[in-house]
Protein backbone atom coordinates (compact mmCIF):
# COMPACT_ATOMS: atom_id res chain seq x y z
CA UNK A 1 0.00 0.00 0.00
CA UNK A 2 1.44 3.37 -1.00
CA UNK A 3 -0.70 6.39 -0.14
CA UNK A 4 -0.71 9.57 1.92
CA UNK A 5 -3.02 9.82 4.96
CA UNK A 6 -3.04 12.83 7.29
CA UNK A 7 0.05 14.06 5.49
CA UNK A 8 1.91 10.82 6.21
CA UNK A 9 2.94 8.01 3.91
CA UNK A 10 1.17 4.71 4.47
CA UNK A 11 3.39 1.67 3.99
CA UNK A 12 3.69 -1.91 5.20
CA UNK A 13 4.52 -2.05 8.89
CA UNK A 14 7.39 -4.43 8.16
CA UNK A 15 9.09 -1.69 6.13
CA UNK A 16 8.66 0.84 8.95
CA UNK A 17 10.09 -1.61 11.49
CA UNK A 18 13.08 -2.23 9.23
CA UNK A 19 13.68 1.52 8.92
CA UNK A 20 13.06 2.57 12.53
CA UNK A 21 14.52 -0.37 14.46
CA UNK A 22 17.84 -0.91 12.74
CA UNK A 23 19.90 -0.85 15.94
CA UNK A 24 19.97 -4.31 17.49
CA UNK A 25 19.34 -3.12 21.04
CA UNK A 26 16.31 -1.09 19.92
CA UNK A 27 14.81 -4.07 18.07
CA UNK A 28 15.48 -6.28 21.10
CA UNK A 29 13.72 -3.67 23.25
CA UNK A 30 10.67 -3.80 20.97
CA UNK A 31 10.77 -7.59 21.10
CA UNK A 32 9.96 -7.50 24.83
CA UNK A 33 6.42 -6.54 23.75
CA UNK A 34 5.96 -7.96 20.24
CA UNK A 35 8.14 -11.06 20.43
CA UNK A 36 11.30 -11.89 18.50
CA UNK A 37 9.70 -12.80 15.17
CA UNK A 38 10.68 -11.18 11.90
CA UNK A 39 9.30 -7.80 10.87
CA UNK A 40 6.90 -9.56 8.51
CA UNK A 41 5.71 -11.87 11.29
CA UNK A 42 5.17 -8.88 13.58
CA UNK A 43 3.10 -7.16 10.89
CA UNK A 44 0.95 -10.27 10.40
CA UNK A 45 0.40 -10.51 14.17
CA UNK A 46 -0.68 -6.88 14.44
CA UNK A 47 -2.93 -7.30 11.40
CA UNK A 48 -4.58 -10.24 13.18
CA UNK A 49 -5.06 -8.18 16.36
CA UNK A 50 -6.63 -5.40 14.28
CA UNK A 51 -9.20 -7.68 12.64
CA UNK A 52 -9.96 -9.48 15.91
CA UNK A 53 -10.60 -6.28 17.89
CA UNK A 54 -11.96 -3.83 15.31
CA UNK A 55 -13.59 -6.23 12.83
CA UNK A 56 -12.03 -4.30 9.94
CA UNK A 57 -9.03 -5.54 7.92
CA UNK A 58 -5.61 -3.97 8.39
CA UNK A 59 -4.49 -1.85 5.43
CA UNK A 60 -1.06 -0.44 6.29
CA UNK A 61 0.86 1.59 8.81
CA UNK A 62 1.82 5.19 9.53
CA UNK A 63 4.48 4.79 12.24
CA UNK A 64 5.92 2.55 14.94
CA UNK A 65 7.65 3.66 18.14
CA UNK A 66 8.88 2.09 21.37
CA UNK A 67 9.36 3.95 24.64
CA UNK A 68 7.71 2.73 27.84
CA UNK A 69 5.20 0.92 25.62
CA UNK A 70 5.03 0.29 21.89
CA UNK A 71 2.75 2.39 19.66
CA UNK A 72 1.68 1.71 16.08
CA UNK A 73 -0.24 3.97 13.71
CA UNK A 74 -2.53 1.72 11.67
CA UNK A 75 -4.65 2.46 8.61
CA UNK A 76 -7.68 0.22 8.17
CA UNK A 77 -8.91 -0.93 4.78
CA UNK A 78 -11.93 1.38 5.09
CA UNK A 79 -9.54 4.36 5.36
CA UNK A 80 -9.85 5.03 9.10
CA UNK A 81 -6.62 5.64 10.99
CA UNK A 82 -6.23 4.15 14.47
CA UNK A 83 -3.46 3.68 17.01
CA UNK A 84 -2.52 0.44 18.73
CA UNK A 85 -0.79 0.79 22.08
CA UNK A 86 0.95 -2.18 23.72
CA UNK A 87 1.68 -1.48 27.36
CA UNK A 88 4.82 -2.34 29.28
CA UNK A 89 4.65 -5.63 31.13
CA UNK A 90 5.10 -3.98 34.51
CA UNK A 91 1.58 -2.49 34.36
CA UNK A 92 -1.08 -4.61 36.03
CA UNK A 93 -4.46 -4.99 34.36
CA UNK A 94 -6.11 -3.25 37.32
CA UNK A 95 -3.81 -0.24 36.87
CA UNK A 96 -4.51 0.04 33.15
CA UNK A 97 -8.23 -0.33 33.77
CA UNK A 98 -8.05 2.59 36.20
CA UNK A 99 -6.15 4.65 33.61
CA UNK A 100 -8.89 4.04 31.06
CA UNK A 101 -11.67 4.87 33.50
CA UNK A 102 -9.99 8.24 34.01
CA UNK A 103 -9.53 8.69 30.25
CA UNK A 104 -13.23 8.01 29.72
CA UNK A 105 -14.10 10.58 32.37
CA UNK A 106 -11.93 13.19 30.63
CA UNK A 107 -13.19 12.52 27.10
CA UNK A 108 -16.81 12.55 28.29
CA UNK A 109 -16.23 16.16 29.35
CA UNK A 110 -14.67 17.13 26.03
CA UNK A 111 -10.99 16.88 26.94
CA UNK A 112 -8.85 16.13 23.84
CA UNK A 113 -7.77 12.59 24.64
CA UNK A 114 -8.01 10.01 21.84
CA UNK A 115 -11.16 7.95 22.40
CA UNK A 116 -10.81 4.21 22.89
CA UNK A 117 -11.69 2.10 19.84
CA UNK A 118 -11.49 -1.18 21.75
CA UNK A 119 -11.53 -2.51 25.26
CA UNK A 120 -8.27 -3.46 26.93
CA UNK A 121 -7.19 -6.89 25.72
CA UNK A 122 -4.31 -9.28 26.33
CA UNK A 123 -2.31 -9.16 23.10
CA UNK A 124 0.08 -11.87 24.31
CA UNK A 125 0.71 -13.36 27.76
CA UNK A 126 1.38 -10.45 30.12
CA UNK A 127 1.12 -7.75 27.43
CA UNK A 128 -2.06 -5.65 27.44
CA UNK A 129 -3.13 -3.49 24.54
CA UNK A 130 -5.87 -1.18 23.30
CA UNK A 131 -6.83 0.58 20.07
CA UNK A 132 -7.54 4.33 20.00
CA UNK A 133 -8.73 6.86 17.48
CA UNK A 134 -5.91 8.56 15.59
CA UNK A 135 -5.76 12.27 16.42
CA UNK A 136 -2.96 14.44 15.11
CA UNK A 137 -2.12 18.12 14.97
CA UNK A 138 0.76 20.54 14.89
CA UNK A 139 3.94 20.08 16.87
CA UNK A 140 5.07 23.23 18.64
CA UNK A 141 8.14 24.51 20.45
CA UNK A 142 7.32 24.91 24.14
CA UNK A 143 10.04 27.52 24.55
CA UNK A 144 7.53 29.89 22.93
CA UNK A 145 5.70 31.62 25.82
CA UNK A 146 2.29 31.24 24.16
CA UNK A 147 2.83 27.47 23.82
CA UNK A 148 4.11 27.21 27.40
CA UNK A 149 1.01 28.99 28.72
CA UNK A 150 -1.34 26.74 26.75
CA UNK A 151 0.45 23.64 28.07
CA UNK A 152 0.11 24.90 31.65
CA UNK A 153 -3.57 25.74 31.11
CA UNK A 154 -4.36 22.36 29.54
CA UNK A 155 -2.64 20.43 32.33
CA UNK A 156 -4.52 22.41 34.99
CA UNK A 157 -7.78 21.69 33.13
CA UNK A 158 -7.01 17.97 32.98
CA UNK A 159 -6.09 17.77 36.65
CA UNK A 160 -9.32 19.48 37.64
CA UNK A 161 -11.41 17.23 35.39
CA UNK A 162 -9.83 14.13 36.89
CA UNK A 163 -10.08 15.24 40.52
CA UNK A 164 -13.21 13.06 41.12
CA UNK A 165 -11.40 10.01 39.68
CA UNK A 166 -10.38 7.40 42.26
CA UNK A 167 -6.59 7.35 42.10
CA UNK A 168 -6.25 4.33 44.38
CA UNK A 169 -5.80 1.78 41.59
CA UNK A 170 -3.62 3.94 39.33
CA UNK A 171 0.11 3.15 39.16
CA UNK A 172 1.95 4.87 41.98
CA UNK A 173 4.25 7.72 40.95
CA UNK A 174 7.91 6.69 40.84
CA UNK A 175 8.93 9.26 43.41
CA UNK A 176 6.55 7.63 45.91
CA UNK A 177 7.71 4.04 45.44
CA UNK A 178 9.84 2.11 47.90
CA UNK A 179 12.52 1.64 45.25
CA UNK A 180 14.52 4.64 44.09
CA UNK A 181 13.53 4.35 40.42
CA UNK A 182 10.45 2.96 38.67
CA UNK A 183 10.85 -0.36 36.85
CA UNK A 184 13.20 0.11 33.86
CA UNK A 185 11.46 0.27 30.48
CA UNK A 186 14.62 -0.18 28.41
CA UNK A 187 16.64 -3.39 28.30
CA UNK A 188 19.82 -1.39 28.75
CA UNK A 189 18.62 0.01 32.08
CA UNK A 190 18.08 -3.45 33.55
CA UNK A 191 21.82 -3.97 33.99
CA UNK A 192 22.78 -1.66 36.85
CA UNK A 193 26.07 0.18 36.31
CA UNK A 194 27.85 1.27 39.47
CA UNK A 195 30.28 4.13 38.87
CA UNK A 196 30.72 7.78 39.85
CA UNK A 197 28.14 8.99 37.32
CA UNK A 198 25.45 6.52 38.37
CA UNK A 199 26.06 7.23 42.08
CA UNK A 200 25.82 10.97 41.39
CA UNK A 201 22.44 10.53 39.68
CA UNK A 202 21.19 8.16 42.40
CA UNK A 203 22.16 10.61 45.16
CA UNK A 204 20.14 13.41 43.57
CA UNK A 205 17.16 11.15 42.99
CA UNK A 206 17.21 9.80 46.54
CA UNK A 207 17.39 13.27 48.10
CA UNK A 208 14.42 14.45 46.04
CA UNK A 209 12.46 11.28 46.78
CA UNK A 210 12.95 11.69 50.55
CA UNK A 211 11.68 15.26 50.36
CA UNK A 212 8.49 14.22 48.54
CA UNK A 213 7.80 11.21 50.72
CA UNK A 214 7.89 13.32 53.88
CA UNK A 215 4.76 15.14 52.68
CA UNK A 216 1.23 14.03 53.41
CA UNK A 217 -0.41 15.59 50.37
CA UNK A 218 -3.43 13.73 48.99
CA UNK A 219 -3.11 11.72 45.79
CA UNK A 220 -4.95 12.48 42.60
CA UNK A 221 -4.84 11.30 38.99
CA UNK A 222 -1.80 13.02 37.49
CA UNK A 223 -0.30 12.93 33.99
CA UNK A 224 3.42 12.65 34.77
CA UNK A 225 4.94 12.85 31.29
CA UNK A 226 3.80 16.35 30.39
CA UNK A 227 6.35 17.05 27.67
CA UNK A 228 5.34 18.89 24.51
CA UNK A 229 6.22 15.73 22.55
CA UNK A 230 3.04 14.16 23.93
CA UNK A 231 0.79 17.05 22.86
CA UNK A 232 -0.48 18.34 19.51
CA UNK A 233 -1.92 21.76 18.70
CA UNK A 234 -4.55 23.19 16.36
CA UNK A 235 -5.22 26.94 16.03
CA UNK A 236 -2.96 27.56 19.02
CA UNK A 237 -4.86 25.25 21.38
CA UNK A 238 -4.11 21.73 22.57
CA UNK A 239 -6.06 19.31 20.36
CA UNK A 240 -4.54 15.96 21.38
CA UNK A 241 -2.83 14.60 24.50
CA UNK A 242 -1.04 11.26 24.30
CA UNK A 243 0.83 8.86 26.57
CA UNK A 244 -1.96 8.05 29.00
CA UNK A 245 -0.01 5.22 30.58
CA UNK A 246 1.80 8.09 32.29
CA UNK A 247 -1.35 8.69 34.37
CA UNK A 248 -0.29 7.93 37.94
CA UNK A 249 -1.33 8.51 41.51
CA UNK A 250 0.52 11.60 42.76
CA UNK A 251 -0.25 14.89 44.43
CA UNK A 252 -1.15 17.87 42.26
CA UNK A 253 2.02 19.61 43.42
CA UNK A 254 4.12 16.68 42.19
CA UNK A 255 2.32 16.79 38.85
CA UNK A 256 2.93 20.52 38.39
CA UNK A 257 6.55 20.27 39.50
CA UNK A 258 7.40 17.41 37.16
CA UNK A 259 5.63 19.16 34.28
CA UNK A 260 7.63 22.33 34.90
CA UNK A 261 10.82 20.28 34.58
CA UNK A 262 9.98 18.59 31.27
CA UNK A 263 7.33 20.54 29.35
CA UNK A 264 9.89 21.55 26.68
CA UNK A 265 11.08 17.98 26.05
CA UNK A 266 10.87 16.65 22.50
CA UNK A 267 13.31 15.00 20.08
CA UNK A 268 11.64 15.69 16.73
CA UNK A 269 13.08 19.11 15.80
CA UNK A 270 16.05 21.22 16.90
CA UNK A 271 15.31 23.01 20.18
CA UNK A 272 16.72 22.99 23.68
CA UNK A 273 15.55 19.80 25.41
CA UNK A 274 15.23 21.16 28.94
CA UNK A 275 13.64 24.35 30.26
CA UNK A 276 15.69 27.09 31.85
CA UNK A 277 14.97 27.93 35.50
CA UNK A 278 13.10 31.05 34.32
CA UNK A 279 10.97 29.00 31.93
CA UNK A 280 10.22 26.35 34.55
CA UNK A 281 9.26 29.03 37.04
CA UNK A 282 7.02 30.73 34.49
CA UNK A 283 5.26 27.43 33.69
CA UNK A 284 4.67 26.81 37.39
CA UNK A 285 3.21 30.28 37.91
CA UNK A 286 1.01 29.91 34.82
CA UNK A 287 -0.23 26.57 36.10
CA UNK A 288 -1.19 28.19 39.40
CA UNK A 289 -3.02 30.97 37.54
CA UNK A 290 -4.91 28.42 35.45
CA UNK A 291 -5.99 26.44 38.52
CA UNK A 292 -7.10 29.67 40.21
CA UNK A 293 -5.24 29.06 43.45
CA UNK A 294 -1.68 29.37 44.72
CA UNK A 295 0.11 26.36 46.12
CA UNK A 296 0.94 26.38 49.83
CA UNK A 297 4.59 26.56 50.98
CA UNK A 298 4.51 22.80 51.61
CA UNK A 299 3.12 22.15 48.14
CA UNK A 300 5.73 24.40 46.54
CA UNK A 301 8.48 22.45 48.34
CA UNK A 302 7.01 19.16 47.08
CA UNK A 303 6.75 20.56 43.55
CA UNK A 304 10.40 21.62 43.65
CA UNK A 305 11.52 18.20 44.92
CA UNK A 306 9.41 16.49 42.25
CA UNK A 307 11.02 18.59 39.53
CA UNK A 308 14.42 17.60 40.93
CA UNK A 309 13.44 13.91 40.91
CA UNK A 310 12.16 14.12 37.34
CA UNK A 311 15.44 15.61 36.13
CA UNK A 312 17.36 12.85 37.91
CA UNK A 313 15.06 10.14 36.51
CA UNK A 314 15.46 11.29 32.90
CA UNK A 315 19.21 11.68 33.49
CA UNK A 316 19.24 8.10 34.77
CA UNK A 317 17.65 6.89 31.53
CA UNK A 318 20.01 8.99 29.41
CA UNK A 319 22.93 7.45 31.32
CA UNK A 320 21.55 3.91 30.82
CA UNK A 321 21.16 4.59 27.08
CA UNK A 322 24.76 5.81 26.85
CA UNK A 323 23.81 9.45 26.15
CA UNK A 324 26.72 11.72 27.17
CA UNK A 325 26.24 14.80 29.30
CA UNK A 326 25.43 17.90 27.29
CA UNK A 327 22.45 20.18 26.81
CA UNK A 328 20.16 17.50 28.18
CA UNK A 329 18.90 16.28 31.55
CA UNK A 330 22.28 14.86 32.54
CA UNK A 331 23.84 18.25 31.92
CA UNK A 332 21.04 19.98 33.80
CA UNK A 333 21.46 17.66 36.79
CA UNK A 334 25.22 18.26 36.92
CA UNK A 335 24.61 21.91 37.87
CA UNK A 336 21.30 21.43 39.66
CA UNK A 337 22.51 22.40 43.13
CA UNK A 338 23.51 25.83 41.77
CA UNK A 339 20.63 26.29 39.30
CA UNK A 340 17.52 24.37 40.43
CA UNK A 341 14.47 24.65 38.20
CA UNK A 342 12.07 25.50 41.04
Amino acid sequence: MDAVVHGRRVQPLAEILAEEFQERWYRDDLATLVGDGSNEETERWIAELTVARLKVPYGGALFATKSVGATFGIVLEDGESVVLKLFNRYFAHTELSAVHRCMAMATAQGYPAPRMRSELFEASPGVWGAFYAYVDGEQRDAHEPVVRRELARSLAELTALLSPCDAAELPLAGVRRESLWPPPFRLRAQAKIDNDDSRFIDAHGAAAQRAVQKSGLPLTAAHLDWGVRNVRFRDGAVCAVYDWDSLHAASEAECAGQAAAQFTAQWDFPARLTPTPDEAGAFFEEYQSARGKKFSPEERAVAAASAHYLVAWVAYNEFADGVPEGENFRGLLRNYDSYPLL
